[in-house]
Parts: structure tokens; C-alpha cells; sequence
């Protein structure tokens, strides 16, 4: 009876999204009593991507439970965590930070260098928090969920699935029901700056509250939503759409329906282990013009075209060669001298789609792992560095690809790897060059 009544309100949502079969993974529940309204796929392996800060938050709030940790304890940054990629608070390592307010910028503004600072000023190091996370997961009956950072970016051996995220979910409601409040703000202060929220539910969904959203290419755009209506809580959870459109048009499909269907006898409770690995739902493939339109922000698309205009031009002047019937110039007669040294050709300008290799502590770390790179793409694209001025290190890049080669490297690499768009690529302050 649920799923034929689902399939009435949102069946064209979810379950077909452009022309092919949908990826996602959902669930919505009651916050109170656990009922599940509604379930597809449930229990199907996903990538956690930045939903993992929600478990971040759930340690983070034990420890300050338990005495372990202040809010206003300053925690130092290390250079570990300074290093993580983007998105960033752009913390300096050896700088000091109230712990509340990294945890706020790591949980709101999904700061990946601010949730490494919570994860090591709790418990010392990275890896001793990621134990106290599979510990809490196994507590809370999340049988299908393994952690391997404090972040959710890509690391071998994460998995989720919508109904574990919807149990994290229930739990820091109902144990932190203060402290939990957090979830719910559309924006922190950190650093003296205002730290926005990820969540696009706010101003677009009827009573929403909050809770988490999650990105990387391969995980998709999921997120774990919080819904207030009449005094009824609903947690909806919906993970791996290939758009950021797919996933809020999918999120208010599932909690339109989720609060006309009535509660059910199932209770939330952990499942069997599922076996296998999570698909890779590829969000960041497909036409470049798809992603201009949900990725790249106005500003950047008219930066991108003035400075490929400019390219252009200097390419048509330097390749430009004389009209017919234009005089030669007069010869000049000059004595014989030895050739001087030819310097090489400027690079082409930025164009194209890029691959960013990290940030490496010298220009021969940053060459070496730019050429074998290079190697594996059979030389196509030209090699870049770049030193960044806040500390020095050199900037790996390849450019001049298109979309699906730069997509099929970061693939394939087991190191850190991040696919450039056109329009971040020309963009001088974009956060991968900070």
C-alpha cells in the first residue's frame, strides 16, 4: 500500500530522472516512534561523501558529553589538516581555533580541514577518530556503513546506505537533543567570517531544519533532511543523484509524500550486511553545458568567456601571416654570428578542462607526479605548476583536456585527483588554487 501510493505522488521523480534509471537510494521516518513512512532502496550501498561529518558531529557531541572536550578549548591546527582539498576554512597550521567554532564551520559550511581539527583535537589523531566512528556505527545497528576519514572525501572502503544515514540521523536528534541544534543553522562564525550553510533545502521546502548534505563525483549529491510540519518531524534521506537538481527536486518529492502517507507499523532498525561495493554514480560526467548550468556560478561563466576571448585573440595575432602583394621588408646585411639560444615556446593559455594533482612541498615533487600522470593520458593536455603564495607549495595541473579525459584520470589514480571546469580553471581565485 505505501509503495503503490509513493509511486502515485513522486514515481515520475525519482524513479526516472532524464531519460534514464534513477540512481538514488531513499528513506523518510518519523523522528518520533521511528515509523518508516517510505523506503526504495534502502539498503543499497552508497558512497557517505560529506554526510560523513554528520557522524563528525555525533562523536564530537559524546566527547563534549563526556567531559573530554570543551566548546571554547582552543584546539590547534595541524599541518595535516591544513592540507586537506576543498572545500576548506583555509585554516593555517600552528593557528588556534575554538573548538566550537571549527566544529560549526566543519558540520554547517562542510569545511574539510576544519572537521580533520575536530576529528584529531578529540582523539589525538585522524585514525583514532575514525575507530570511535565505526564504533558508534556499530552501536546505533549501522550494519552496512564503514567510515575511513572525518571528512567523506574519497577514501577506498566507505559505504552507506539511506536507511543508516536516516538511523545517524534519528540518534543525533533524540540523544543531543541540544546540542543537535547546530544541524539547523543556515549559517557559524568562524575565524571572524560567516560560514554559510550547504543545505539547499532553507527557503525552498516548506518547515525545513536543516541536517546534511554530501558531494563528491563518484557519491552524487545526496543529503539527510530534517522537516518540521504541524509539529510532526520527518528525517528524509536521498543519496546519489548525478545533479544537484535531481537531488532537491528527489528531496521534496520524498517529504511531500512522506507527510501524506501515514505512519506504519515498520519501525526504523538496523538491516542485514549487504555485500558488494557502491556504484560510482559519476555526477560529475555527462555535457559540460549540464554542468555549466547547475555547477558554475554567472561570475565565472563571464570571466571563463573574456579570458578565451583574449586567448584567441593572442593565438590569431601570433599565427596571422601577411596578405598578398604586402612588401617585403629590406634586407639588412649583417655579419654571420652564432645563433643565440632560442627560449621555448610560451605555454598555450588555460583552456579546457584541467586536472589538479595537489599541492607538493618542491617543483620536482610536483613534476614527478605530473609526469606519470601525463604518461597515463598519453601525453595529451600540457603540464603546469604553480606556486601558491599562502605557503609556498607548487600546484600540479594539466590542462587542455576535455571533460571525459580529465573525468577518466582522476578515475583512475588512487591519489588525489580533482577535475577542473573550464571556468574555475581561469578563475584566479578559485579554492583549488588556495
Amino acid at each position: 500500500m505505501v509503495g503503490n501510493c509513493r509511486a502515485a505522488l513522486i514515481g515520475s521523480v525519482l524513479l526516472v530522472q532524464g531519460g534514464f534509471a534513477a540512481q538514488a537510494a531513499d528513506i523518510a521516518v518519523e523522528v518520533s516512534g521511528g515509523a518508516v513512512l517510505t523506503a526504495t532502496d534502502a539498503d543499497a550501498l552508497r558512497r557517505p561523501a560529506s554526510l560523513t561529518k554528520l557522524m563528525t558531529a555525533f562523536v564530537a557531541f559524546e566527547a563534549m558529553q563526556a567531559g573530554e572536550i570543551d566548546p571554547d578549548t582552543p584546539v590547534t591546527v595541524s599541518k595535516f589538516a591544513a592540507d586537506r582539498p576543498p572545500v576548506k576554512l583555509r585554516l593555517r597550521a600552528g593557528s588556534e581555533i575554538a573548538f566550537a567554532e571549527v566544529l560549526g564551520a566543519a558540520v554547517v559550511g562542510s569545511k574539510n580541514d576544519a572537521a580533520v581539527v575536530v576529528a584529531e583535537a578529540v582523539s589525538d589523531s585522524e585514525t583514532g577518530f575514525v575507530r570511535r566512528m565505526n564504533a558508534a556505527a556499530a552501536r546505533l545497528g549501522m550494519t552496512n556503513t564503514r567510515f575511513a576519514n572525518a571528512t567523506g572525501l574519497p577514501a577506498a572502503g566507505q559505504q552507506t546506505t539511506a536507511r543508516d544515514m536516516a538511523l545517524l540521523s534519528r540518534a543525533l536528534l533524540l540523544q543531543f537533543p541540544e546540542r543537535a541544534g547546530l544541524l539547523s543553522r543556515r549559517s557559524v562564525t568562524a575565524l571572524g567570517r560567516r560560514v554559510p550553510t550547504t543545505n539547499p533545502l532553507f527557503g525552498r521546502v516548506e518547515g525545513a531544519q536543516g541536517l546534511k548534505t554530501g558531494f563528491t563525483c563518484a557519491a552524487g549529491y545526496s543529503i539527510a533532511a530534517l522537516v518540521e510540519r504541524e509539529g510532526r518531524r520527518v528525517i528524509a534521506v536521498t543519496l546519489g543523484h548525478r545533479r544537484k537538481a535531481d537531488r532537491l527536486r528527489a528531496a521534496r518529492g520524498l517529504i511531500d509524500a512522506a507527510f501524506q502517507l501515514p505512519a506504519t507499523a515498520r519501525v526504523l532498525a538496523a538491516a542485514p550486511p549487504v555485500k558488494g561495493t557502491p556504484p560510482d554514480i559519476g555526477a560529475c560526467s555527462g555535457a559540460p553545458a549540464a554542468l555549466m548550468a547547475t555547477d558554475i556560478s554567472p561570475e565565472e561563466k563571464a570571466l571563463y568567456a573574456a579570458e578565451l576571448a583574449k586567448a584567441r585573440s593572442r593565438v590569431n595575432w601570433q599565427t596571422a601571416r601577411p596578405e598578398i602583394g604586402t612588401a617585403a621588408p629590406p634586407v639588412v646585411r649583417r655579419t654571420i654570428r652564432a645563433p643565440a639560444p632560442v627560449a621555448p615556446p610560451p605555454p598555450p593559455p588555460l583552456s579546457g578542462w584541467g586536472v589538479f594533482l595537489g599541492a607538493h612541498p618542491t617543483p620536482a615533487a610536483a613534476q614527478s607526479h605530473l609526469k606519470a600522470a601525463h604518461r597515463k593520458l598519453g601525453l595529451r593536455g600540457t603540464i603546469r605548476t604553480e606556486r601558491r603564495q599562502r605557503d609556498g607549495r607548487v600546484l600540479a595541473l594539466i590542462y587542455g583536456l576535455d571533460q571525459s579525459t580529465a573525468s577518466a584520470l582522476c578515475k583512475a589514480t588512487a591519489r588525489y585527483c580533482l577535475t577542473i571546469s573550464p571556468a574555475r580553471l581561469l578563475n584566479k581565485r578559485a579554492q583549488w588554487r588556495r
